[in-house]
């Protein structure tokens, strides 16, 4: 059994990857688009390209448990000792395997007259074609003018192409909101649409470290009930992008805030500043005394050594890694100075940044956020609350 359980799992991933490729895979041309580009035509034809990159994968798709039928007959009769077919097979397991290379073969077949089906009428029967012929004005009385005008808009550089994940696309046109799957397309034009951001998402992201990133859910609500409400998924850092591209104003939900990982930052600072002892200044601020960074409010904060010179483990730390004495008179406001903070350090490190150090923008006295304490007259309404 344990030649077929090999056999199993190598086809399982093959399978997996075949479908959710990964950004590797892609490098080096190992997916069903790069593979079949002579026949998939120029993607600049975007919806003939699509028209035959579905079909092609439903294809590949569906023939992949024929292939690991036929690869197991084939080492079974190569290697007969190693890989016992139905002489020890039990009744059960003999009848598993039979249904299994029926419901293989069947499948293929099924889906070889989807595609026949799909590409007849020059693919007026497909998916996609549909979706277009719901979108017909008359300007644009059947799919193929409306395919004819996404192609068009696809071509120049206004369009936008946001990758959601291994399947799925976002892209927009002057007129066309369209998100591509595996095999059916979502499409609607952009004046017949309401978008609404109702939800954030964190998500644990594997790059060369492994990081979180905010992905933001879009309701897309086409103003015509023969369309369907689809969602799309985007990273946070393409919602400007996005929105400089819409013709009518994105809904967002209260609860939805898009905040880049600075501005996150600056809160979780402020929260670890807040539980710090608050420093009672001498130094009587005049009406013109302004943070010297945005030059909008008056300091609030002023660098003080309160923390233990020790690691996480509780060693002493050396010298040239100790905070220092700062001798600068309050000078920054509290989110100047953490923006100054996050500046500093590496995106690679984003989780542990408030367990790091940094120099004092004016003295370069090295401190950390236990190091920042709030002027004894400047101390937040919500701290002052709290205690």
């Amino acid at each position: 059994m344990v030649p077929h359980i090999i056999y199993s799992i190598i086809f399982v991933m093959l399978f997996f990857f075949t479908i959710f490729p990964t950004s590797e895979m892609e490098s080096v041309g190992l997916t069903v688009n790069q593979l079949c580009t002579h026949y998939l035509s120029a993607e600049t034809d975007f919806v003939l390209y699509h028209l035959k990159a579905t079909s092609v994968k439903l294809l590949i798709h569906s023939s992949l448990p024929i292939i690991y039928v036929i690869f197991i007959w084939v080492m079974a009769w190569l290697n007969p000792d190693e890989i016992v077919m139905q002489e020890s097979a039990s009744f059960y397991a003999e009848t598993a395997w039979n249904m299994f290379c029926s419901g293989s073969g069947t499948l293929l077949l099924v889906a070889m007259l989807t595609v026949f089906y799909w590409a007849t009428d020059g693919w007026s029967n497909h998916p996609i074609a549909k979706q277009l012929q719901l979108m017909t004005t008359p300007d644009l009385p059947d799919w193929r003018s409306v395919a004819n005008n996404i192609n068009d808009e696809y071509r120049r550089d206004t369009k936008i192409s946001i990758r959601s994940n291994a399947i799925s696309t976002l892209v927009v046109t002057e007129s066309w909101i369209i998100k591509t799957n595996m095999y059916v397309h979502n499409i609607v034009s952009q004046n017949e649409a309401h978008l609404c951001a109702y939800k954030i998402d964190i998500k644990e992201v594997i790059t060369d470290t492994l990081e979180s990133a905010e992905f933001v859910n879009i309701l897309v609500k086409p103003l015509v009930t023969r369309v369907k409400p689809f969602i799309i998924r985007i990273n946070i850092s393409h919602i400007r992008e996005l929105r400089d591209r819409l013709q009518r104003p994105m809904l967002v939900m209260p609860s939805v805030q898009f905040r880049n990982l600075t501005e996150r930052f600056v809160d979780a600072f402020k929260e670890e500043v807040a539980l710090n002892p608050t420093f009672a200044s001498t130094h009587v601020a005049e009406d013109g005394d302004c943070c010297l960074a945005c030059l909008q409010v008056q300091p609030d904060v002023k660098i003080v050594k309160y923390c233990l010179d020790i690691d996480a483990r509780g060693a002493i730390l050396p010298e040239s890694e100790r905070c220092q004495p700062c001798g600068c008179r309050p000078l920054w406001c509290v989110g100047c100075l953490a923006t100054w903070f996050a500046s500093q350090q590496r995106r690679a490190d984003r989780d542990t940044w408030l367990s790091k150090k940094t120099t004092c923008p004016m003295c370069r006295a090295r401190f950390c956020v236990r190091d920042v304490c709030y002027l004894e007259n400047r101390v937040p309404v919500q701290q002052q609350t709290q205690e």
